[in-house]
């Protein structure tokens, strides 16, 4: 920090002042008192490009030495001290011009609302604003809430339409609601105090226009204004109303999951809308569903989430128009903190436990799992294979000790039963801690097993993959696994089974079979298939039979559509030599 005195002309005003509106009589009145006084209170400036400085604080002296350079008062290049400020990021500007404002004069409400709200987004407590402005954090929450009003509130507010009491009042209620008042004070019908108004949005009765759940989940009764415009219905059990809304809540928010990259369920009476910021084009952003104490929900997409310090987050997520709730023993962070100690321990003590583990480990699995989509697609075929039904038995098995078994209607289908998470969690803890050491270890593996498999199985996968690797490592050989069916050889074109004919032993040539229709050459080898595996001294036809297996069916597969294609990594490597020469 050092004190200067530079020409006006090379002061140029802020960027980022907190206030947006000025009065013109005020700052004219301000001019007079320097042009007799002086300057009493340096303005606090930063280095610009060149020669120049930008004004961090003191904008209403700035704009009275303008006043005086227009009015032939002063020159363009009248001596201004001031103080330099170095270092300072656009967070500090702000602080710096913010603090200013509200210390010598106070701001706007609509400006202070704006100013505190881009402070927290940018890092400060709560705690930080109250000790620096010298403002209770009552005040700082009240003006924090002006941020909900909608632009007609916001616009009456800044033209003394309504009062600022009104003002806040009105942070209680939608923005379609907001906008209904406004207008009835505009045209006169009706005068709103802000004690009407918060008892108009705080005694809200839960409507079936509010309800997001199918109304037919509601027992109760429902009764029907019929002196209310449109006959509004109303829920007459509201505890039942919030407990069905409740939950669709957080069956919107798992069906929002994977769509964005984070979801958040809040439960203020109204979404605080400047804990967040719209996402810029490319930034990873998220969606907030707030449910309120009357059962309101509201929903913002393409959000971003300012680093905002955990307990001012807390502290100012609620509007303080809005009846106070019990103060929670337990803040929200210090629940986090208490949970993530609790957890830690117990992890410690799974660590020295792995009987203990590997149960955790399959009710984890077990509520979690995704089958792959193998198993359902071969329970849906004629002939699934032995692997399938070698599969299925260990399922059935497992279910029937953990006390799940198979309905005589689901015989067929063991699928019906996984995932398990519909069921207890302590009665599926109690049967998987009932299990032997032996049948613990096979539930583990079948869960790892149920999952696994090639992925993108409408193509041949050609590549080193993951899968390709286990595969061989576990010694995986289709000719052992895998038997010629039907259903294969329906999917294959004459002139292929003409070829699968000679490759197997069955024909000389594809001429031999030339005169077969294609039912009688499926039929054909379907017999020599079945004669090969059952033959006890197998003929050389026989053994060709046996050996017989299609590229597609190694690990990996072989794909003759793309057999003289160079594999990728290599044509990568080809382009960038090439970009190199």
């Amino acid at each position: 920090m050092t004190i200067h005195t530079v020409p006006l002309q090379s002061i140029q005003p802020p960027q980022h002042n907190p206030r947006r509106s000025f009065d013109a009589a005020q700052i004219a009145g301000l001019a007079a008192s320097i042009r007799e006084d002086g300057l009493l209170q340096n303005l606090v400036v930063a280095r610009s490009k060149g020669q120049q400085y930008r004004v961090i604080s003191g904008e209403r002296r700035y704009r009275a030495l303008k006043l005086l350079e227009q009015r032939g008062d002063i020159a363009g290049d009248f001596a201004v001290t001031v103080e330099v400020r170095s270092k300072l990021g656009k967070h500090d500007a702000l602080r710096l011009a913010t603090v200013e404002n509200v210390q010598r004069e106070n701001l706007p409400p609509l400006d202070e609302a704006a100013a505190f709200a881009a402070l927290i987004r940018k890092g400060s407590s709560l705690d930080d604003l109250c000790a620096k402005t010298g403002l209770s954090s009552t005040t700082i929450r009240r003006r924090l809430a002006l941020n909900g009003l909608c632009k007609e509130a916001k616009a009456a507010l800044a033209e003394g339409g309504i009062s600022l009491s009104q003002a806040e009042a009105l942070t209680l209620g939608a923005h379609a609601a907001q906008q209904s008042i406004i207008e009835e004070i505009g045209r006169g019908y009706a005068e709103f105090s802000s004690a009407t108004i918060k008892e108009h949005f705080l005694d809200e009765r839960p409507n079936v226009a509010m309800a997001i759940f199918p109304v037919e989940e509601y027992t109760g009764t429902i009764t029907t204004d019929l002196f209310a415009e449109g006959e509004t219905s109303y829920f007459d059990d509201g505890e039942l109303f919030l407990e069905l809304q409740a939950r669709a809540v957080e069956k919107l928010a798992r069906e929002y999951e994977g769509k964005a990259a984070w979801v958040e369920v809040t439960n203020a009476h109204r979404l605080p809308h400047w804990q967040y910021e719209e996402a810029e084009e490319g930034q990873e952003s998220g969606i907030v569903i707030n449910l309120s104490s009357c059962g309101r929900v509201e929903i913002r997409e393409g959000l971003a989430k300012p680093e905002i310090d955990d307990d001012t987050k807390d502290r100012t997520a609620d509007n303080p128009a809005a009846p106070p709730r019990k103060r929670e023993t337990y803040s929200t962070p210090l629940r986090r903190l208490i949970a993530w100690h609790k957890s830690a321990a117990v992890q410690e003590l799974l660590l020295a436990n792995p009987r203990k583990a590997k149960e955790v480990a399959v009710i984890e699995r077990l509520g979690n799992i995704r089958l792959h989509e193998s198993l359902k697609q071969l329970s849906r075929q004629d002939e699934p294979g032995g692997s399938y039904s070698a599969i299925a038995e260990q399922a059935r098995l497992v279910a029937g000790w953990l006390g799940i078994g198979l309905q005589d209607d689901e015989a067929d289908d063991p699928w019906e039963q996984y995932p398990m998470a519909r069921l207890d969690a302590h009665r599926l803890y109690e049967a998987v801690a009932a299990l032997s050491d032996h049948q613990l270890e096979q539930t583990h593996t079948l869960f790892a097993a149920l999952s696994f498999g090639q992925a993108e199985c409408e193509y041949l996968d050609a590549r080193d993959s993951l899968f390709n690797r286990v595969a061989r490592d576990v010694g995986a050989d289709m000719r052992q696994q895998w038997r010629v069916n039907r259903c294969f050889l329906e999917k294959r074109s004459r002139d292929q089974l003409a070829v699968i004919a000679v490759e197997c032993g069955y024909a000389q040539s594809t001429g031999a079979v030339r005169m077969y229709k294609k039912g009688e050459l499926i039929n054909a080898l379907l017999r020599h298939f079945a004669s090969a595996h059952a033959a006890a001294d197998p003929t050389p036809a026989h053994r060709k039979a046996r050996e017989w297996l299609p590229e597609a069916m190694l690990f990996p597969a072989i794909d003759p559509d793309r057999v003289n294609e160079p594999d990728e990594d290599e044509q990568d490597m080809d382009e960038m030599a090439d970009a190199e020469e």
